[in-house]
């Protein structure tokens, strides 16, 4: 289900990308947005904010928002969380709670969220289930300033996104993606089913939300028997400057095996 934020981003980027606002039109005042959505101005600004990352809009002080020129075959890769992906893969989707706690600072993690050397940490792990087959392993950790706010919260069935996103208007708005091969340690071995050694896709994910705050890094370990990803490249027009400038990235999409 779409939260209210994604609601907005996803509406008035259809309108937009369908043609129903000409580059240049304005786009319709908060004030309106809200009543429209039925949600606070905090909302709206957030996903305005998104779609601006995005370069579909532009907005100026005192006057509002304005929809963007718009470059002919951009790529457009969506970064998205697991339950829209196993949602789109016709599975159901579930997590499996094994710890959510306080740790002390770790060099590497500290470094990645830009925290001081000795921040507390807020750690989660999770085993990510479709149709209740265990398929992948969330190590994932955040600023306190942020973890403290899930202690409440069912996390077998919520995604990160859905409670910062739903419940506490703080959108997750990019991210950054490393991935690479390694070798199931016992612990995730242990969780996936696995072999001790046997080889995992491992994917380290550093999501940010406004104001470039890093709110988690993660890692995730894919059981490779079950997922694989499927990029798909575009070739710019200009075949003088492709070969010089290699191809663009229009998706970047997991797949999945029963």
């Amino acid at each position: 289900m779409e939260t209210k934020y994604e609601q907005i981003v996803n509406q008035l980027r259809s309108e937009i990308n369908e043609g129903k606002f000409e580059p240049g039109d304005r786009l319709p005042s908060e004030k309106r947005l809200c009543e429209y959505f039925k949600v606070s101005r905090v909302t709206v600004r957030q996903a305005l904010q998104k779609l601006e990352n995005q370069q579909l809009i532009f907005r100026k002080q005192g006057l509002g928002a304005f929809v963007s020129e718009q470059k002919i075959n951009k790529p457009l890769v969506r970064l998205t969380d697991f339950s829209e992906d196993m949602r789109k893969a016709g599975y159901k989707s579930s997590s499996k709670l094994i710890s959510l706690k306080k740790v002390t600072a770790i060099p590497e993690v500290n470094k990645m969220l830009e925290l001081k050397k000795d921040s507390q940490l807020i750690q989660i792990d999770r085993v990510r289930l479709a149709n209740n087959k265990p398929i992948a392993l969330d190590v994932t950790w955040l600023p306190a300033s942020y973890g403290q706010l899930l202690f409440d919260e069912n996390l077998t069935t919520q995604t990160l996104y859905q409670v910062f996103e739903e419940k506490y208007d703080i959108p997750i708005i990019g991210g950054s993606y490393r991935i690479t091969a390694t070798n199931a340690s016992a612990y995730v071995a242990k969780h996936l089913n696995l072999k001790e050694g046997m080889a995992v896709l491992e994917i380290d994910r550093c999501s940010r939300t406004t104001g470039d705050k890093k709110i988690y890094y993660q890692k995730r370990y894919n059981n490779p028997e079950f997922i694989s990803y499927d990029l798909k490249l575009i070739r710019n027009e200009n075949l003088s400057n492709s070969f010089k400038d290699g191809m663009d990235l229009k998706e970047f999409t997991p797949k999945f095996y029963s």
